[in-house]
């Protein structure tokens, strides 16, 4: 089974990389970018995603604000530079996280994570 992933980075840089690594992986189906988290949170209420990688560090709204809104509906993978949000991401619901910066295994890995989380979900 794909899935559809939804990235949300304030960084074109590290959109870009996680959009173009994405595209390599076999789960996922459709890639949404967005740079803009108002943006992707309005594209969130009205489509239907699977997963969702969020950058903590952001403006107007974090990585925090969508995991406590969507960690329930999605499977979120957290991003950031600091590793110190790694295990208040966790208990936010967070699938993963990824430190950046980050290699293509451990992005690979992430995704394949969730894409096992998927599968069991529909199977259980």
């Amino acid at each position: 089974m794909k899935f559809d992933l939804v990235i949300v980075d304030d960084s074109t840089l590290w959109l870009s990389v996680a959009e173009k690594l994405a595209k390599l992986h076999p789960s996922v189906e459709n890639i949404f970018t967005f740079e803009d988290a108002m943006d992707a949170w309005i594209f969130l209420q009205v489509n239907k995603a699977t997963v969702l990688m969020t950058d903590i560090e952001m403006p107007w709204m974090n990585g925090l604000s969508f995991l406590s809104i969507f960690s329930e509906k999605l499977h979120v993978i957290s991003t950031s530079t600091k590793l110190s949000y790694k295990s208040y991401t966790k208990e936010l619901g967070s699938v993963d996280f990824l430190s950046k910066p980050f290699s293509k295994n451990d992005f690979n890995n992430a995704l394949t994570n969730v894409h096992t989380r998927i599968s069991y979900a529909e199977i259980s």
